[in-house]
């Protein structure tokens, strides 16, 4: 009993320490975990525009600084500050600490973050962890803490906090979908629990640009959207029905203009009912119809029997750099909001959010920005949606997938420099596989490069679910390879599939005397003849000579698969 008595008392003397300390340059102490939910805290948050000048605590600015340093950026750069009462400070989020840059001190509330960054975007993705990270403090150990994103009176709109009285923490859902289950456009409730919380969330974000090809669920997509651009429970002071996400004078500039899209076709994502009034709430999606179809932008609640294609290859298409991914949730403004700085800090604000619960409930998330003209125009086209909605960013969504990067060594020692780009077929199998008669459950066909170092040929895939796999490899004129029991993880996984044996011309997995006959039919052929094939040209430095001859009788009689020890 003493010990625990102990352990509060420190606790406690902690907590008005951290309180008591004045804000200054050096690190910052390590962010508490509150055990608060995602879910719960963009359900909860809201915000107040009036904002108290009591000091902040050290450790307050702290867990709000390392959460909006855990965000992503697409530009150049973004800068994160910390204007307080006593100076303003640089936060560097490697070594979560605060050095002096400036004497402006913070005129409204106890402190502020200010951004500079390449993209408003960014900027607006950096907001959402410093507001929901504010809004988990509501259930700790620290004073509550309020917020307003403010930018009247100042360059660039900022974040401002205020330790003061706010509401308690939520799972009211305000919001369920006004179309009945099972029909077009039905999406089922989100959940405003979550079994997670949201600094060890935030720790692990899952932004990634390699996706499995599994499709995403109903419950999934609407968990995302909601997360999104989704209503809650509180108003706003004029009037409006509040968002997971701030919005300047709750103007709510995406609404009706988020699109989704999946291999069912194109949605536009509905949050009021009906769709202009601010006040109202809703949760439903509705299909548009296809560019070839006739019936430009038909909601999908109007069941005429006709579905849109699957447009997601004519996306990647339209955009550079854009992953292959099995979701796409398309954020545009009206063409009268492009210009605002707010309505542009809006896309971000939607982009974190979406990021942040992806990563909640096991998801991985990409963000495409820099849309050239040509691109958005594409995107238009492609998705059918109105003109007047211009592509602000896209954000992929998916089952994470790991990169995977394989090495294979070729036998010939004249090979040239153009002879290590090679064709192979790469396939994964289920642990234990037949590897001839089971079905891959993954299957590329790559191009080889000469590794750095000049002594084995690499190549590299995306999208492959973690698990444990037999994975297989051949070339065109090689036997199989298999490797068993490979651990494919993340970030990354290097796999080695060791020397892939040269002289089976016809790939029927042995070399024998068929090989022979064919390698004899093309005896001295150049690249350049007619008489010449590469299958026989085993070295392929684009002569069919001894040489190949020797690695066919150097291989005789072997046969697939070669098995590659661990």
């Amino acid at each position: 009993m003493k010990r625990i008595m102990y352990t509060i008392l420190a606790l406690a003397f902690f907590s008005i320490s951290c309180q008591a300390q004045t804000i200054s340059a050096g690190p910052l102490p390590s962010p508490i975990v509150t055990q608060n939910s995602v879910e719960i805290c963009l359900n909860s948050r809201y915000s107040q525009h009036s904002l108290s000048r009591t000091a902040a605590s050290i450790q307050q600015l702290s867990n709000i600084l390392w959460a909006a340093g855990k965000a992503p950026f697409t530009g150049s750069y973004r800068n994160i500050y910390a204007v307080t009462q006593t100076g303003t400070y640089l936060y560097d989020p490697n070594s979560h600490s605060l050095s002096l840059h400036s004497n402006e001190v913070t005129n409204d509330g106890s402190f502020a973050i200010r951004y500079e960054s390449e993209l408003d975007f960014d900027s607006g993705v950096s907001f959402m962890p410093a507001l929901l990270a504010s809004a988990s403090l509501w259930r700790s150990t620290e004073s509550p803490i309020a917020s307003c994103p403010k930018g009247i009176g100042y360059p660039k709109a900022r974040l401002i906090f205020g330790v003061q009285p706010v509401r308690a923490l939520t799972t009211e859902l305000a919001a369920h979908c006004s179309v009945p289950q099972g029909q077009p456009g039905w999406l089922p409730d989100p959940t405003t629990t979550g079994g997670n919380n949201l600094e060890e969330v935030l720790t692990n974000l899952n932004y990634i640009n390699s996706f499995t090809e599994t499709n995403l669920t109903q419950q999934q997509i609407s968990q995302i959207l909601w997360a999104g651009y989704g209503c809650t429970a509180h108003v706003s002071s004029n009037g409006r029905a509040g968002l997971t996400v701030p919005s300047a004078y709750a103007n709510y500039y995406l609404t009706q203009s988020i699109y989704l899209v999946n291999e069912n076709g194109v949605y536009r994502y509905q949050n009021r009912n009906p769709s202009t009034n601010m006040a109202t709430r809703d949760h439903r999606i509705e299909q548009l119809g296809s560019a070839g179809d006739g019936r430009r932008r038909q909601p999908a609640d109007v069941n005429d029997g006709q579905q849109s294609a699957d447009v997601r290859g004519n996306l990647q298409s339209a955009v550079s750099g854009l992953p292959q991914a099995p979701c796409y949730v398309i954020l545009c403004l009206g063409s009268s909001y492009v210009g605002q700085e707010y309505a542009r800090l809006e896309t971000g604000f939607v982009a974190g959010n979406i990021l942040i619960q992806a990563s909640a409930i096991g998801l991985g998330c990409h963000f495409k920005t820099g849309l050239s003209s040509d691109e958005q125009n594409s995107i238009q086209a492609a998705m059918n949606i109105p003109t007047s909605h211009i592509p602000q960013a896209i954000v992929s969504v998916g089952q994470i997938g790991a990169p995977v990067s394989f090495s294979v060594v070729f036998q010939g020692h004249g090979r040239p420099d153009a002879g290590w780009i090679v064709p192979l077929t790469v396939k994964f199998f289920p642990s234990g596989a037949d590897v001839f008669n089971d079905t891959a459950t993954y299957e590329f066909n790559l191009t080889t490069a000469k590794s750095a170092t000049g002594n084995t040929a690499v190549c590299e895939t995306l999208g492959i679910a973690p698990g444990t796999y037999d994975v297989t490899v051949q070339g065109g004129s090689t036997l199989m390879n298999v490797k068993r029991s490979v651990v494919i993880s993340l970030p990354k996984t290097s796999v080695d599939l060791g020397i892939l044996l040269e002289g089976d011309a016809n790939q029927d997995n042995i070399i024998d005397f068929t090989d022979f006959a064919i390698l004899s039919i093309n005896w001295l052929g150049f690249s350049t003849n007619a008489d010449y094939t590469v299958r026989s040209d085993l070295d392929r430095n684009g002569l069919i000579n001894s040489a190949d001859l020797y690695l066919l009788t150097t291989n005789w009689l072997k046969s697939s698969p070669i098995e590659i020890s661990p």
